[in-house]
């Protein structure tokens, strides 16, 4: 039922109903129309609340009439017809509405916090897994003292070869040269492959 339908011509005869002057009764009818549209999910809460700011602005019945032109019939329960039928049930006023706006946008905003702190935390996660797979390469190569040995080994194994297939002998004596020198590397590996490293921060 439409809930400004009631008033017919209660300002005299010859008078158009929409342009009656709109009283706390039909503001107050159409402000509850509205909430059980809200509550039946015909409207978003931003549209509730600039309805009920536009119904309690209107000044005459045709400026109420739009507010629910576009919500179906009420058939299920009874018209209010009076400010007394509305007293049970206080209408919601706009700070009720911001207020439930507010409440809303907070729960919107910590689901959204909390996907951040899963994202960055699972950012650190695989920080960390390749901050150790560097580690770990750089250890095993060795850097710069390892590329060294490394050419060091080659050379001397590439002299000794050439000297062994010449007829100069074949006494190994470049693993004279590279053994030394690569135990002491693989003492420095195994003595900082488990380096103290500070816990992600919380």
């Amino acid at each position: 039922m439409d809930p400004v339908a009631g008033v017919e011509n209660a300002g005299g005869g010859g008078q158009p109903r929409d342009a009656l002057r709109a009283g706390t009764a039909e503001r107050e009818q159409v402000v509850q129309r509205l909430n059980r549209a809200f509550s039946e999910g015909r409207l978003e809460l931003g549209e509730l609340e600039e309805r009920v700011a536009q119904v309690y602005a209107a000044k005459t019945i045709g400026e109420l009439r739009p507010l629910t032109a576009d919500l179906p019939p009420e058939t299920g329960g009874p018209a209010v017809t009076a400010p007394a039928a509305v007293q049970p049930s206080r209408p919601a006023t706009v700070q009720d509405l911001k207020q439930a706006a507010l409440d809303l946008a907070t729960s919107r905003i910590n689901a959204r916090l909390e996907r951040d702190r899963d994202r960055l935390a699972r950012r650190q996660q695989r920080y960390l897994r390749q901050h150790e797979r560097r580690d770990l390469a750089h250890r095993l190569t060795g850097g710069q003292a390892v590329a060294a040995w490394v050419t060091v080994s080659l050379v001397t194994f590439v002299i000794w070869l050439i000297s062994a297939a010449t007829g100069g002998g074949t006494d190994p004596w470049f693993l004279w040269v590279v053994g030394p020198w690569g135990a002491l590397l693989l003492a420095r590996y195994l003595t900082t492959r488990r380096p103290n490293r500070p816990g992600p921060s919380g």
